[in-house]
């Protein structure tokens, strides 16, 4: 399940709560563990984002689940690693996302393939503000665990852009090659910018940054927005 989906009322056999009803339901046991996972991921985005990480108890989580506390331990051993986990479903969701988008867009069209990634990276944290706040934002008082998981992410990003510039200088050997610290300040900036965003105008707004994100990456390429060599 992708950090946009939630469960429908009724759609797994729930009572009001959450509570799955009496008597025998007709769903499995992997379907109902699935379920109450996303829910609790779920849960976690919405208590982060609105008290913050280290306000958030593990009774928020449960209340707005409508789960039971033993049912949080069977799938979580603490906030933590729950929080770890809705990160990398975060991530993993929109990773597919921007796979499925760049799938019709020819491997060499380096310009159009930056574009698609960050149309679709800033959407999807468009749509939903809780996760947004919460990876951008709350990871920094969430510990050294979820420090580092944001860290190894920004250098997968990082890599992603490097490779984009390699396909470029394939097509235009003029353009000057760039040691990799360059694209890992790349992302630290475009993160400022989108917490900047998520705290002066909200994740609605973060779609409005797309054409500063792509057009300040081919300015580092080498290249002017309109196609032309930068001077």
């Amino acid at each position: 399940m992708g950090i946009s989906e939630r469960p429908a009322n009724g759609s797994d056999g729930r009572q009001a709560g959450g509570r799955l009803p009496s008597g025998r339901h007709g769903l499995s046991r992997e379907h109902v563990a699935s379920s109450q996972r996303a829910r609790i991921v779920l849960a976690l985005f919405d208590a982060v984002a609105e008290k913050g990480y280290p306000s958030t108890t593990i009774g928020d989580l449960v209340e707005r689940a409508g789960i039971s506390r033993r049912t949080f331990y069977e799938h979580f051993p603490n906030k933590e690693v729950c929080f770890l986990t809705a990160f990398d479903d975060a991530v993993a969701h929109v990773s597919e996302r921007m796979i499925e988008a760049l799938a019709s867009v020819a491997k060499d069209d380096w310009r159009e393939r930056i574009r698609r990634s960050w149309r679709v990276f800033l959407e999807d944290l468009a749509a939903n503000p809780s996760a947004a706040r919460s990876l951008y934002i709350e990871t920094f008082s969430a510990g050294p665990s979820l420090i580092q998981r944001t860290t190894a992410v920004n250098a997968g990003f990082a890599q992603m852009f490097r490779e984009l510039h390699r396909r470029a200088r394939r097509q235009d050997p003029d353009l000057r090659d760039l040691p990799p610290a360059v694209f890992d300040l790349y992302i630290g900036g475009t993160a400022e910018r989108i917490r900047d965003c998520l705290h002066t105008r909200g994740a609605g707004a973060l779609p409005e940054l797309e054409d500063l994100l792509v057009d300040t990456v081919v300015l580092l390429f080498g290249k002017e927005p309109d196609g032309r060599s930068a001077g």
